[in-house]
């Protein structure tokens, strides 16, 4: 199923889906079906410009990033802080050869660390290997960039096993419940949050959101908002997926869920 949903995001959302729509493009153009063929080439530039350009980016953004807002000091009472991961750079340089953190990841990271200099409680660094087994985890290099930032290594716990969101809240909760920690501050993109709290909550957690990661400028658009960039088409990409993810999570992963807490209440439940 991992592979599965893999694949689906490489071949039907953004940049997969206009490699596959140009090609079909192409063909009908070769078996001389050319008004077809300009038709899907012609709606396929369209749709490229649309999501590239920052005011068709924001409308896909901002409903995910407004969801939750930033908590105040006093809403911070949580008992772990959990960061969840979202891609390493493998054998970096500036690691010594060793796996860096994302741009994005640094983000969320530093926002936990912020969280952890208030409250002071353990901090959990979610995040496994997702292709390369041989690899480093992506948990190492998150709790490398904490430690750098002067948090004693005895205060970061790794879940190095999870290789999605779904996995991140179930091997979290795996780790933590056995601590009898309940209530996390959950970290991560302000865009990912609507879907991973949906999965923390329903694995078991009281869940405080903690956004990091804004993608959206508040600032108003001026006419250069309206040309094309490459950044852009990630992020609309970004949000695309995880309106994805959500309606998969309510069809498929919340069901799974449910199966799964009631496996794990019934080896909780004390014998006679």
């Amino acid at each position: 199923m991992f592979i599965l949903s893999k694949l689906f995001t490489f071949l039907f959302l953004p940049p997969g889906i206009f490699i596959v729509l140009i090609l079909i493009g192409i063909v009908l153009l070769l078996v001389n079906r050319r008004k077809t063929g300009i038709v899907i080439l012609t709606l396929t530039a369209i749709l490229i410009y649309l999501l590239s350009i920052e005011p068709v980016k924001d409308r896909i953004l901002l409903p995910l990033e407004n969801a939750f807002p930033y908590p105040g000091k006093a809403e911070l009472n949580c008992e772990a802080i959990v960061v969840l991961g979202g891609g390493k750079i493998s054998h970096s340089p500036e690691e010594g050869g060793k796996a860096a953190v994302t741009p994005q990841v640094a983000k969320r990271l530093y926002t936990a660390f912020k969280v952890w200099k208030r409250i002071k409680n353990p901090l959990v660094v979610s995040g496994g290997k997702v292709f390369n087994e041989k690899a480093e985890p992506e948990s190492s290099a998150m709790k490398r960039f904490l430690t750098n930032l002067g948090i004693l290594d005895k205060e970061i716990i790794e879940e190095d096993k999870s290789k999605n969101t779904f996995q991140n809240g179930v091997f979290t909760y795996k780790i933590l419940s056995k601590k009898g920690i309940k209530k996390i501050c959950l970290v991560t993109s302000a865009y990912h949050m609507p879907r991973s709290y949906k999965i923390f909550r329903s694995v078991g957690f009281s869940v405080i959101p903690v956004p990091a990661d804004y993608r959206v400028d508040r600032a108003p658009y001026s006419w250069s908002s309206y040309f094309p960039r490459m950044g852009y088409l990630y992020d609309s990409f970004s949000g695309i997926h995880e309106y994805v993810g959500i309606v998969y999570f309510e069809l498929i992963q919340k069901r799974k869920l449910s199966k799964w807490r009631a496996r794990e209440d019934s080896n909780l439940r004390p014998t006679d």
